[in-house]
């Protein structure tokens, strides 16, 4: 059974750079005690799209965070629907995605928050406040969303 106290993410990102800039992002947010909720992370991380969903398939995660510039990715916004997509029919609950953009699009931004994602940063102008807060609201965004979206799929199966 996984520890609560530790929040586990799902890192897409294949800039090796900006990944391990984000990896101590994470580790200044841990020794400054702005996760509140969790002690630590388990990050696992990977650079493709098709790795991205394998891992979600056979793991679970507390939160996805997708840069959608990926080698095997058709298009910015077919990666995130598929990341969604998977996310939501391998946990009932359903899995936060932060979308990390290489620079800011405010009509993609606009479409992808449309279609679920619970937030776009732009990582040249990220910080690690930022990154917490952003990553704690969604996750509990989507724990708050869980029953609905539980009920939601009751009535789609009885109705069925």
């Amino acid at each position: 059974m996984p520890d609560p106290r530790i929040l586990k993410i799902l890192l897409v990102e294949d800039d090796l750079e900006d990944a391990d800039l984000l990896e101590e992002a994470f580790v200044e947010i841990e020794e400054n005690r702005q996760w509140c909720n969790w002690r630590g992370t388990a990050i696992v991380q990977v650079g493709q799209l098709a790795d991205a969903i394998d891992c979600l398939r056979r793991e679970r995660f507390d939160i996805v965070l997708l840069n959608l510039s990926l080698p095997d990715s058709p298009t910015l916004l077919d990666s995130f629907l598929e990341v969604h997509a998977i996310a939501h029919s391998v946990n009932a609950q359903g899995v936060p995605i932060v979308v990390l953009a290489d620079e800011a699009d405010e009509n993609l931004a606009n479409r992808l928050l449309r279609e679920g994602a619970q937030d776009v940063l732009v990582k040249p102008e990220l910080e690690c406040a930022l990154l917490a807060r952003s990553i704690r609201y969604a996750v509990e965004r989507q724990r708050r969303a869980g029953p609905q979206l539980r009920a939601h799929a009751k009535t789609a199966i009885l109705a069925d």
